[in-house]
């Protein structure tokens, strides 16, 4: 983050502001750094164009803030300008600024949310489900390392209501092994039908904390458990090496999110399917459990939900809802 220069009361070592600004640093997850940065980058432009002096740019007055958010009017969604206004709060906390954002911003940000095009709206995403993940079953080619492992992968994503980022690289050559869940933290099988716990040691909510999540046996072609014995089987590396890997031309090659998400949107434009994303992966999993009965609160434990924000990803309520509500006994 861009970093104005601001007054501290108290006088303190340059190891205790290193030590600091060192955890500052880690406070937030790097996808997120950089969207921030894409937005203090845009607020900076435009105090330039305003011809705001930079000793009124941090602690930005609820002025400066609300002409900002006002800027986007017409063009973003507001909850994209509701996003920007907390990567300045996170700017101005970062540097120790007060934060002068109150009612009035409040107002204009619904404001700017009410005059939004509908143009500026996406569509919700829609989730992986199950059917898909026997399409790529089917049209992978499973003698080859990479489809083999991206078939694994997805399944595994799916039924565990993984993020990508919590199994998946950033690097092909290289990976970080404290934030990419690796062979070693893969489980023997711990029941009867084979399924296994995978131990992520690094989490959106838990951090370096980690979480472990189960992986169970499924009944066809979509089976976490035999697209990871496969893939095992076929992309044989030391424990220490991520999960997702696989045996290329080039040498041991970590599977990334692009690379990932490229192969199966091959296999199902191919097939008249619309793509997918990488969260649609987590989103399809919760769908897919509810779908099949699983009651929510389990769903939620399983998917490691702090909140009922998950409530937000159901899909297919048109399917649930029957599922759960027509044909009530009379009280």
């Amino acid at each position: 983050m861009s970093s104005p220069t601001v007054q501290h009361n108290v006088q303190l070592s340059a190891l205790a502001h290193n030590r600091i600004h060192q955890a500052l640093d880690a406070a937030w997850a790097d996808s997120t750094l950089r969207k921030y940065r894409s937005v203090i980058w845009s607020f900076l432009l435009f105090c330039e164009l305003e011809h705001i002096p930079p000793i009124a740019r941090c602690p930005a007055s609820e002025v400066l803030l609300c002409a900002f958010a006002s800027s986007r009017m017409g063009n973003l969604a507001g909850d994209s300008v509701r996003n920007h206004m907390s990567a300045l709060k996170a700017w101005h906390a970062y540097h120790n600024a007060p934060w002068h954002g109150s009612s009035r911003l409040h107002f204009v940000l619904n404001g700017v949310s009410n005059l939004a095009p509908s143009s500026s709206s996406r569509p919700p995403r829609p989730p992986v489900t199950r059917s898909m993940l026997l399409v790529l079953a089917k049209h992978l080619d499973l003698s080859v390392s990479l489809d083999a492992c991206c078939l694994a992968a997805a399944c595994v994503a799916m039924w565990g209501q993984l993020r990508l980022g919590e199994i998946l690289s950033s690097w092909e050559k290289s990976f970080h092994g404290p934030l990419v869940a690796c062979r070693s933290n893969l489980s023997a099988a711990f029941n009867a039908n084979g399924s296994r716990k995978l131990f992520l040691p690094f989490t959106k909510v838990k951090k370096n904390r980690g979480e472990e999540v189960i992986i169970c046996r499924q009944c066809d072609l979509s089976d976490p458990i035999q697209a990871l014995e496969h893939h095992l089987t076929l992309n044989v590396f030391e424990q220490n090496l991520p999960l997702f890997c696989y045996l290329s031309p080039a040498g041991i090659c970590c599977l990334t999110r692009r690379k990932f998400i490229s192969r199966c949107n091959s296999i199902w434009s191919a097939a008249g399917i619309p793509t997918a994303s990488g969260h649609s992966f987590r989103i399809g999993g919760t769908t897919e459990l509810l779908l099949s009965g699983v009651p929510p609160d389990v769903v939620k434990a399983l998917g490691r939900w702090s909140s009922d924000a998950f409530l937000r990803y159901w899909r297919k309520l048109d399917l649930l809802a029957p599922r759960h509500i027509e044909n009530l006994p009379p009280t």
